[in-house]
């Protein structure tokens, strides 16, 4: 009985906290005032929020077949999203459009220190 409340109790905290960073992670894609800026929340929140929410459930899960599933696609969400997210901020940097916005451009810099432009 005790075993059972704790396991509840454990789950449903973890599934609480991926639930508050999943709404954190809404306000600041809400907030933010540019595109990276968003993009890190996103990151943050959906790796952070959904890791967690899917924890919480594997802990609450009524079998070992479905706990097992859920750490497997938290696993899967937790080597995916930065890569996707880092697709996708290449792809925004490397738009005219995105760049016209920056205050400060280390990375082009860069490149150009490194092209000898």
């Amino acid at each position: 009985m005790a075993d059972a409340a704790v396991t509840t109790i454990v789950g449903s905290a973890l599934i609480g906290f991926g639930l508050f960073f999943t709404f954190a992670m809404t306000v600041g894609m809400l907030r933010f005032p540019d595109a990276y800026t968003r993009l890190h929340a996103g990151t943050k929140g959906l790796t952070i929020g959904a890791g967690l929410l899917l924890v919480g459930v594997a802990v609450r899960a009524p079998s070992a077949a479905f706990a097992l599933r859920a750490i497997l696609v938290a696993v899967f969400l937790l080597v995916t999203n930065p890569i996707a997210i880092h697709a996708i901020a290449r792809a925004n940097y490397r738009s005219a459009r995105a760049r016209r916005h920056m205050l400060v451009d280390e990375y082009a810099e860069s490149l150009e220190k490194r092209d000898g432009t």
